[in-house]
Formats: structure tokens, C-alpha cells, sequence
């Protein structure tokens, strides 16, 4: 059983993760694995209100409290990390920064802003130059280098949901005709260069990468998804990554989904193409995924929500004890109510 990463928009102003967080992260340590919320690779790479980062010391430092609380209930820290790119605002960055992107295409999406608490139009983003795809590249390593002083036993890059690394993939997104864009091949380069990026800091085999297939959170289209997702994940089994992490489309964002569209059996195909680790992820209930995990489908399975109201989740499922019912209201709300405040049944 394995933690998703979850946004909880609990971080400081400058994106240093809450001093209670660690009580959170602790509460949940009987994980066979946590895989934290999502975390900025740098400042440049914000979108959402209060999410944290980790690259400065300071981050480091909190970060590393979490690591210890999480492996004080014996389970493994994994960092997910993101770059934003054009999911985000101004109000949401630091002075100076700006939203990017592989091409300048407004996303049909909205945002929060920090600034008013008001949904907000995101802009149209900035087309990075190629010096600026690079520094993004560096910034995974770096961040992974912080990430190993923090403690953590392992990295996951986010490219999943619409964010940067799935932008530069995404045929409607990325409209560049130089070596980032056109072909697959090069629309999945950014990826390909994350991961060795990462592999400069992490031995791969601690090395993730999460995929959203057919998701179209965040204003993600192509124009073949299916072949898309093959090829993603090809590329990712052939950079030599430790684990895939696949979200069934039953999920979109945020957001449940009855009878998504097409029904393709993303995790099997997942475990089809790569012999490493699968993590899967979206809608699973004690039974399947039992069912899953006995087919040797996938190797873990990751639940979300459940987890957020229910910090001793695996005593509850291995003993059939009946589940806490998630505060919706206070997911995103900022503060200590409806996060670190679960509690646990009494044996």
C-alpha cells in the first residue's frame, strides 16, 4: 500500500512546508510507502497557492523533519516533484517570475490567486528558450540533490496532469518545430533529459516517473493519446527508471469519474511494457485492488483520499474495520483543521 501524493495547500508564504505537517506525514507511516504531495523543483516552478518547494536550505530542513516522522512509522519517503510550467499565475510566483511553457498557448483552465483568494485566468505563458529548458532540467537534478540531503529514499517526477514535463509531450501544448517538439520523440526529450537529470543524484532504480494516460486535467490533449502513452512509456523503461506510477483515467484531477472514456486497461498496459515496479493509482477499493495485486498486475497500490481521512488506513483495510468519511470542504482549505486532525480507531 502506497500514499498518493495529494495537494493540500498547507505551505508557508515562501514554500517551506508547515511546521505540523510532519504529524500528518507521521500519522500515515504505516505505509509500505509515501509518496508526498507535490513539490516545486524550484521557485520558477510554482502554480498553486501554499504548496511547498524544496530548493534552499530552509526546505531542506523542514523537509527533513517529515522524512523522519514518515520512517519513525516504518515506511519509505518518496518526494514527488513538479515544474508547473504554464498551470500557474503570477500572483502565485515569486517577484520576477512568470508563467512558462513549451509554446505560448493559454490554458483553458483556471487558478487561485494567493494574492486575492479569487479564481483567476491563467495568462498566456512564456515559449522557453532553449537556455531556459535547460536551467528547468538542472533544477530537477538540483532538486534532487536537496532532496537526498532531506533524507528522502527516493524521487518521483510529476508527468502526469498537465504539468510541464506532460506539456512538452502534449501535441496541443507543445507546437515547437526545434529539437523539443514535432515528433514523439522529441516532444518526449524533456522527459528523457529530467530523468537522467535526476539519475545524475538518485542510482534509477529509487527513480519514478507518474503518467495521467488519456487525462485531460489541465487543458491536456493529443492527437493520439494511445500511441502517446506507449511511447512514454517505452522511453521510460529504456531511461532505466525504478518505477512507473499510472493513474487510471477514472480520475481527473481532483475528480471521480464513473465511466471514463476509452476503457483501456492503462495499468495492465503499464505492466506489459515495463519490468520494473508498477504503482497504480485511481479509484481502487480494498477488493480490486487485492484482486489487482494477486494477478501481479501492478506491484502497489496508491490511495488518496482515503488516506487523508483515515491515517491508519492499513490497519482498516486488513482488519475490514469501516472508513472515516473525507472532509471535502477542508482539502484545500490552509490550516490545521481537516489535515493532521483525522484520528485513528483505538484497537
Amino acid at each position: 500500500i502506497a500514499m498518493a501524493p495529494m495537494t493540500r495547500h498547507r505551505a508557508g508564504a515562501d514554500w517551506t512546508p508547515a511546521p505540523y505537517a510532519a504529524d500528518y506525514y507521521g500519522q500515515r507511516g504505516s505505509a509500505g510507502l509515501i509518496i508526498t504531495e507535490a513539490t516545486q523543483c524550484s521557485a520558477g516552478a510554482a502554480g498553486y497557492p501554499r504548496t511547498p518547494g524544496l530548493w534552499n536550505d530552509r526546505h531542506v530542513e523542514a523537509w527533513a523533519g517529515i522524512v523522519d516522522a514518515i520512517h519513525a512509522g516504518g515506511a519509505q519517503a518518496v518526494v514527488q516533484v513538479w515544474h508547473c510550467g504554464r498551470i500557474s499565475h503570477p500572483d502565485n510566483l515569486p517577484v520576477g517570475f512568470e508563467p512558462l511553457g513549451p509554446s505560448a498557448v493559454r490554458p483553458e483552465a483556471y487558478n487561485v490567486s494567493d494574492k486575492t483568494g479569487t479564481q483567476v485566468q491563467m495568462p498566456i505563458p512564456c515559449a522557453m528558450s532553449d537556455s531556459a529548458i535547460e536551467q528547468a532540467i538542472a533544477e530537477f537534478g538540483q532538486c534532487a540533490r536537496y532532496a537526498k540531503a532531506a533524507g528522502f529514499d527516493g524521487f518521483e517526477i510529476h508527468g502526469a496532469n498537465g504539468y510541464l514535463v506532460e506539456q512538452f509531450s502534449a501535441s496541443n501544448v507543445n507546437l515547437r518545430t526545434d529539437k523539443w517538439g514535432g515528433s514523439v520523440e522529441n516532444r518526449l526529450r524533456f522527459m528523457t533529459r529530467v530523468i537522467e537529470s535526476v539519475g545524475q543524484v538518485y542510482d534509477l532504480s529509487r527513480v519514478g516517473i507518474r503518467f495521467s494516460p488519456f487525462g485531460t486535467f489541465n487543458d491536456i490533449h493529443d492527437a493520439d493519446p494511445l500511441g502517446l502513452y506507449e511511447a512514454k512509456l517505452a522511453a521510460a523503461a529504456k531511461a532505466g527508471v525504478g518505477y512507473i506510477h499510472v493513474i487510471r483515467p477514472t480520475v481527473y484531477g481532483n475528480i471521480d469519474q464513473a465511466n471514463p472514456a476509452p476503457e483501456i486497461d492503462v495499468v495492465a498496459m503499464a505492466r506489459a511494457a515495463f519490468k520494473g515496479m508498477v504503482i497504480a493509482a485511481g479509484q481502487y477499493g480494498k477488493d480490486e485492488a487485492t484482486r489487482e495485486l494477486s494477478r501481479g498486475v501492478c506491484d502497489m497500490v496508491a490511495f488518496g483520499r482515503p488516506f487523508v481521512a483515515n491515517p491508519d488506513l492499513v490497519r482498516r483495510l486488513r482488519d475490514g474495520m469501516p472508513l472515516a468519511e473525507l472532509r471535502a470542504d477542508r482539502l484545500y482549505a490552509g490550516g490545521e483543521d481537516g489535515y493532521a486532525d483525522y484520528p485513528s480507531l483505538r484497537a
